[in-house]
């Protein structure tokens, strides 16, 4: 059975991460194994804390990789260790880099550089408005800013690149040498992982064969359900349920 790894952290309260990866490869007919990045003291209303695993990512990925059958790696929260986890992006056709800068409620992993690194050693990369502008020297005020803004990081680190609309209306743009739109329905209500579904998502659909634009679509419909059957679990924000 063909298998896609995920490289990110752990949320204890499962409302994203790893966790959510996982659920989201089995889901779309792949076997899931992950390997964990960093650990955080996290819940529904927020990040208390993070705890640096870069000493034992080599470890897990080794046992993962002479092993089971990989044909694609999503990557997630990393604090450190990029430079090990590009060792095995470079092993499969498919890899994803979906950058974890700032939690959904604000708490910054000081962690900008690691994805500047990873973005060139990546196929594609999925940040979202706040983390695009970030990783250039862009400002995205509206859809023909955040085009110029997918092309100029595309060809500082030589990757594709999603840039996904949250703050864009639920439009995503989409750039891998030609310019591509996905809108999606918007909710008056925030949920917690959906980033983490979409990168997953995508993955899956990419090691499928299907082509960026394609995966792109049928990764916003599993991320469509996932909002749609999102499930209030703590005092705060609501989780995804893919």
């Amino acid at each position: 059975m063909k298998t896609v790894v995920s490289f990110a952290g752990v949320d204890p309260s499962n409302g994203a991460g790893i966790y959510v990866d996982l659920a989201v490869i089995k889901s779309l007919g792949f076997h899931p194994a992950g390997v964990v990045t960093t650990l955080t003291y996290q819940n529904t209303c927020g990040v208390k804390g993070v705890v640096n695993l870069s000493d034992c990512i080599e470890g897990q990925a080794d046992a993962v990789f002479e092993d089971l059958d990989i044909v694609g790696v999503k990557v997630g929260l990393v604090l450190k260790g990029c430079e090990v986890i590009a060792k095995y992006m470079k092993k499969v056709e498919v890899s994803v880099v979906d950058p974890v800068l700032v939690s959904t409620t604000g708490y910054d992993f000081e962690n900008l550089d690691v994805y500047k690194f990873l973005a060139k050693h990546c196929e594609v990369l999925t940040p979202n408005v706040d983390e695009a502008m970030a990783l250039s020297e862009c400002r995205i005020t509206d859809l023909k800013s955040a085009r110029e803004c997918a092309k100029e990081i595309s060809r500082t680190y030589g990757c594709s690149v999603v840039i996904t609309g949250g703050k864009l209306k639920g439009v995503d743009v989409i750039f891998d040498g030609k310019f591509y739109t996905v809108e999606s329905k918007l909710f008056n209500y925030e949920v917690h992982g959906t980033g983490c579904v979409y990168s997953s998502a995508l993955t899956c659909h990419l090691a499928k064969g299907l082509n960026l634009y394609e995966a792109c679509k049928n990764a916003r419909e599993v991320v469509l359900k996932a909002v749609e059957n999102s499930k209030t679990v703590g005092r705060c924000l609501r989780v995804v349920n893919p």
